[in-house]
């Protein structure tokens, strides 16, 4: 991995920072008193204005901020400053549809509330907070998720426009830094056609009492390469480091997707909202070059989980994970994912390859060791497991690929795990999002 490359650009661009002129937005008319006002117009000019000097670090003092979409300019950056808060308001209309991209398709949808599209050497700093108020569309979204199934029609999570709480497109450049993001109405933060990314000792939450925050992702690498991730914390209702890149039968094809690429996650906590540690899926058509080490969990969910599309060519390869201790729930889980599954009107039969995969010196209670278990066609290729101990309920781990499979000290409850293979019914219980999932339309 370019580790060297990924920290010398982190350096250049705190250094860019420090010299940037501050434009402290309280001194340009916006109010730090009322917390009940928009003022995405008056924070918007503070952002334009310093884009007009030539550049400059857009500054929150303590306060709240309400605000609707916000674009960053190329020369800007932001700094939340202690106490301060920059609020998403929670009317949709506030965040009018531009060019965007979502679940692996490129599409015109609701911006984030901080955006910047193509802003090289992009910065959000802390120690400030911000926070997507997203209750009322978390409640929007499972009242339409309930009269869809009392009408017993098809849904999407599309169907309830959500913001973003951050949408980094096309940036060469990219740091987030001691900043807490919270209650973002859908994904948290989303990097899309970006590299030489830093995200450190950023805290990253999103409820699932009283009201469950739907598909609020906290850190989506979209087609995104050379990513150093650390010292997180990371607790969303949905995946925590989610890899993607397109789907569908034609994915492979389109420039508007493309590959993940050198991916370092390290000392990071993650938390029990969570449907996954790492994710592959459920939209990424290649991803080499993953990295896990150092972290610490405190989950219910799968370490490592493959999402493997029926209706999408993929290829995961070259894949460590490493050092880990604490608790989770499957520890691996690679299994089938359907949701929203369509062929196009082809009669192609995508499959997925997973090969060189790690997991070394893991030492965690979970409800097991997990399952490897994809679509029919789908092939494992060298897939190593070396010194892990796990405590569990049950010692079966689940295995269609056992021909693949190398294991070198790994016990569960202190013995040799029992090996069998997986049928339809096992992918159906094993499956993390089972019991939360709309049976007719997400799995």
């Amino acid at each position: 991995m370019k580790r060297s490359l990924i920290l010398s650009a982190a350096i250049a661009l705190t250094a860019l920072v420090a010299g940037a002129k501050d434009y402290v937005v309280t001194d340009f008319g916006v109010s730090a008193s009322d917390s009940t006002r928009v003022q995405t117009r008056e924070l918007q000019a503070v952002i334009d204005r310093a884009e007009a000097d030539g550049g400059g670090n857009i500054v929150l003092p303590r306060g709240t901020f309400l605000s609707g979409a916000l674009f960053f300019k190329p020369g800007t950056t932001l700094t939340l400053s202690e106490g301060a808060r920059l609020k998403g308001s929670d009317d949709v209309a506030d965040f009018p549809a531009v060019p965007s991209r979502m679940e692996g398709r490129s599409i015109f949808y609701h911006p984030a509330l901080v955006n910047a599209y193509f802003v090289d050497n992009f910065a959000i700093n802390g120690p400030g907070t911000i926070d997507g108020n997203g209750m009322k569309y978390w409640v929007e979204f499972w009242d339409n998720v309930e009269r869809a199934r009392k009408a017993d029609r098809p849904w999407t999570n599309l169907e309830v426009r959500r913001p973003r709480l951050v949408f980094i497109w096309g940036c060469d450049g990219v740091k987030l830094s001691g900043v807490h993001l919270i209650n973002s109405p859908f994904w948290t933060t989303h990097f899309y056609k970006s590299r030489h990314i830093l995200m450190e000792n950023c805290e990253v939450q999103a409820p699932r009492e009283p009201v469950r925050a739907p598909s609020s992702d906290a850190i989506d690498l979209d087609a995104c390469e050379d990513v150093v991730i650390r010292g997180c914390y990371l607790n969303c209702d949905d995946d925590g480091v989610c890899l993607k890149g397109g789907k569908g039968v034609f994915a492979t094809r389109s420039v508007e997707n493309g590959p993940v690429k050198n991916v370092l996650v390290e000392n990071c906590t993650f938390g029990p909202n969570l449907h996954g540690v790492v994710t592959l899926g459920s939209e990424c058509i290649y991803a080499s070059g993953v990295t896990l080490r150092n972290c610490r969990l405190e989950a219910d969910c799968s370490l490592l989980r493959l999402k493997m599309r029926p209706d999408t060519w993929q290829v995961y390869e070259n894949i460590l994970i490493e050092n880990v201790t604490g608790t989770c729930g499957n520890m691996i889980e690679m299994l089938p994912w359907k949701q929203f599954f369509t062929l196009e009107g082809t009669d192609a039969r995508p499959r997925g390859v997973v090969k060189n995969v790690v997991m070394r010196n893991i030492d965690v209670e979970c409800e097991s060791l997990g399952v490897l278990a994809g679509n029919p066609d789908d092939t494992v290729i060298d897939w190593t497991m070396t010194d892990i101990s796990v405590k569990a309920p049950t010692d079966i781990f689940y295995c269609n690929y056992p021909q693949s499979l190398t294991m070198e000290r790994v016990t569960v409850n202190g013995h040799a795990p029992v090996i069998t293979p997986a049928n339809d019914s096992d992918r159906e219980r094993l499956n993390h999002d089972a019991g939360v999932l709309d049976k007719n339309n997400e799995r």
